[in-house]
């Protein structure tokens, strides 16, 4: 199962890395020594690719306050109403006859209540050079343009220099979690040997009593890396506490005072932060630049592979009569030869990439924000603006689904020799909502009957058939290629590692 060779791959990276040989390997993760050396060869193989000169302070001469009346009453409010704030008491005092601000108030309900006692900061481990990041996602409201949008910034946080990366990005889904670590890759010039995560789904899918149950596609995605995911308990924000006041840092020092007039215009001006404020800042508790802590820090980082993790989304998309394939509320042009085929699609940050039944690149677009419903449309892709397929394209296309669905095209041509076209167009449109077992089975019925017409062809669909969007086609072959190994996961890997002294683990 795919699952557990991506999950034990991991394992034979992570104790090669840690000085095991492959005999020891192989006996602790109860495998053939070949299929160690095979994975090792793999990964390699996929890798190449004391002065005081200030004078004393002057002595200030005590003056009247305009509390001096109202003392008692403050003592009193102060030694009944232990936790009340200085706004209450400006209130009370008000009520009272005071003329005064509230700020003279609240200097002096400084002074009479007791500072609050101290509460001891809580332990972090420290961690060396290159030994352990931090990484999470947060979702932050941002005026951009004058209108709110709630957008979702990624961190990774290098534990012993502090240096941190931020993007961001319209979700938090694997694509973007992937996304974000290879920018923050790219930035640092490496990664850490371990990353601390939250139980977001992305990298954790469960969790099983006290062991977490992480996404394939992420476990194989850090092995590329080879780096260690490292799950933090649930319910526990305070083991990854520099990532967590790294959000704070971002929100007080960054998005706080600033304007933004698009999400181009926000990532530019992240990266001037980023370079120019936060990594140039003193940290409190090292005293240190950030930057020089990183350069310290950056060739105890592993190295980069050559090129890098692939993280683009794939999903199938049907081709419309018009000639367009939609993503996101956006239309892309694809030749008119591939009207009303299901397209493979790859979708980057950036681009968008078609690709016909057998894999070849159709086009290439620049890909449009969402929801600004456009059309991105490529020279040559439509000639002289036809409307859709002749029926000669048509008759290929009802061919390859079958003898039924061919037949019932003859059937057509017939009965609706001025029509047939559109009413072919329109029945092969149903594949975007039906499979195309389901298209041919009502197919077989219209035939039967004698109903060729479009419409007659969506009612029989419609009363025997469920219907469906593409994306579910995707996830049937990506459960067909898993075998369902994200029920049936064999928890037993864990206990075959070998023990080691961890201070960290709960």
């Amino acid at each position: 199962m795919r699952s557990n060779r991506i999950d034990v791959a991991n394992k034979v990276v992570w104790l090669w890395g840690e000085g095991m040989g492959v005999r020891a390997i192989a006996r602790s993760l109860k495998v053939a020594r070949k299929t160690v050396k095979k994975m090792l060869a793999e990964h390699e193989k996929e890798q190449r690719e004391g002065h005081q000169a200030l004078l004393p302070p002057a002595v200030r001469v005590q003056r009247p306050s305009l509390l001096d009346p109202y003392r008692p009453e403050v003592d009193r409010l102060l030694s009944v109403f232990t936790d009340i704030t200085s706004q209450r008491v400006f209130e009370e005092l008000r009520c009272a006859g005071f003329g005064g601000s509230c700020t003279i108030v609240k200097d002096l309900v400084r002074k009479i209540r007791p500072p609050a006692k101290p509460e001891p900061s809580r332990t972090t481990p420290v961690f060396g050079p290159g030994e352990m990041a931090e990484s999470d996602f947060s979702p932050i409201p941002v005026e951009l343009g004058g209108t709110e949008k709630e957008l979702d910034f990624f961190s990774y946080v290098l534990c012993y220099s502090r240096r941190k990366r931020y993007s961001v990005f319209g979700n938090a889904d694997i694509h973007a979690v992937m996304d974000g670590h290879t920018e923050a890759f790219a930035a640092l010039k490496g990664t850490a040997a371990q990353v601390r995560y939250d139980n977001q789904k992305p990298v954790v899918l469960r969790w099983e009593g006290a062991q977490p149950l992480y996404n394939p596609r992420f476990i194989d995605f850090a092995t590329y890396y080879e780096f260690r995911p490292k799950a933090c308990r649930p319910g526990h924000p305070n083991d990854k506490p520099k990532v967590e006041r790294g959000f704070w840092e971002l929100q007080k020092s960054f998005l706080n005072g600033r304007r933004f007039a698009d999400e181009a215009d926000l990532r530019r001006q992240l990266e001037g932060w980023m370079t120019g404020t936060s990594d140039e800042r003193v940290h409190r508790k090292t005293k240190r630049v950030v930057r020089v802590m990183y350069e310290e820090e950056r060739e105890h980082l592993l190295p980069l592979p050559t090129h890098s993790y692939d993280t683009a989304r794939v999903v199938y998309r049907l081709c419309d009569i018009e000639g367009f394939v939609s993503w996101e509320g956006n239309r892309y042009s694809v030749p008119y030869d591939h009207v009303t085929d299901i397209l493979p699609i790859r979708v980057t940050q950036t681009e968008l990439f078609v690709y016909g039944p057998d894999i070849k690149l159709l086009a290439r677009h620049e890909r449009r924000l969402k929801g600004t419903h456009k059309d991105a449309e490529l020279a040559g892709h439509h000639p002289g603006r036809q409307k859709g397929p002749d029926l000669d394209q048509l008759e290929k296309t009802f061919q390859e689904m079958g003898p039924g669905a061919a037949l019932f095209f003859e059937g057509l041509k017939v009965q609706r020799s001025r029509s047939a076209a559109y009413h072919a167009r329109q029945v092969l449109q149903l594949r975007h909502r039906f499979t195309t077992q389901d298209l041919l089975t009502a197919l077989s019925y219209a035939l039967r009957f004698g109903a060729f017409e479009n419409t007659s062809v969506e009612k029989i669909l419609t009363a025997r058939s469920t219907p469906r969007r593409l994306p579910e086609y995707v996830n049937e072959r990506l459960l067909a290629s898993l075998g369902e190994t994200l029920v049936e996961y064999d928890l037993t890997v864990y206990d075959e590692i070998p023990p080691r002294d961890d201070p960290e683990d709960p």
